[in-house]
């Protein structure tokens, strides 16, 4: 099962350059005070209805209708400016997941919008579960300093991780373009984001809670 479908998606120049515009504070105090080069943020809830309330969001959610998805909620992920490429490009191979100990639930389904960031940046898949003895529980500092815990791969260091799972089941780049393309991602499953470092990245990405990757599987059959 591929886990990723790529669609033509773009927003008005208006909605685009609002939500760009948007995001740019909390871009910036990531860049000057997150203690990790690259993090997913949750939106308080004045920030969500921030979001709700405007035309980019209504655009997104006329598309979300037309395929029959329900209940998104959005995030983003920002990738630092960093002086230099990362010394190693090996993503943390992980499961999104919330709730109880910030492992209570899955997320298996993100719709990704590039708002900025090179299109060439390759993500991987294993086909690992939660269930499988290579996924461990393990916490992490979030950009607030709070610690909580996720779904990863077992292993002290990346290299340890990647040399423990094995070559990734799929590879894919090209999976989003700033106002061309987006990608629905599976994220109930191993996966990561093999970032070079060389420019910084916004993401838009909508998840989905109640939906299961077939969900995307049957939209492929309708494309």
């Amino acid at each position: 099962m591929i886990p990723y479908l790529t669609v033509p998606f773009a927003l008005s120049n208006e909605s685009f350059e609002w939500l760009n515009n948007y995001l740019d504070p909390l871009v910036k105090e990531y860049q000057t005070n997150a203690p990790l080069v690259s993090s997913l943020l949750t939106f308080s809830d004045i920030q969500l209805q921030d979001i709700y309330n405007s035309t980019a969001w209504a655009e997104i959610l006329i598309f979300f209708k037309q395929h029959k998805l329900n209940n998104p909620r959005p995030q983003i992920f920002i990738y630092k400016s960093l002086r230099k490429p990362r010394p190693t490009v090996l993503g943390n191979p992980h499961i999104d997941s919330y709730g109880e100990g910030g492992v209570g639930d899955i997320v298996a389904v993100r719709f990704n919008i590039m708002l900025r960031g090179e299109d060439a940046t390759e993500m991987v898949w294993w086909n690992k579960d939660k269930s499988d003895s290579d996924v461990i529980r393990a916490e992490f500092a979030r950009p607030d300093r709070s610690v909580h815990g996720r779904l990863q791969a077992r292993g002290n260091s990346l290299e340890e991780q990647w040399t423990a799972l094995g070559e990734p089941d799929f590879r894919a780049t090209h999976l989003a373009r700033v106002q061309e393309y987006a990608s629905f991602v599976r994220t109930d499953i191993l996966h990561a984001l093999n970032w070079t470092g060389n420019q910084p990245r916004l993401i838009f990405s909508v998840k989905f809670d109640d939906h299961s990757w077939e969900n995307v599987e049957q939209l492929r059959l309708k494309s």
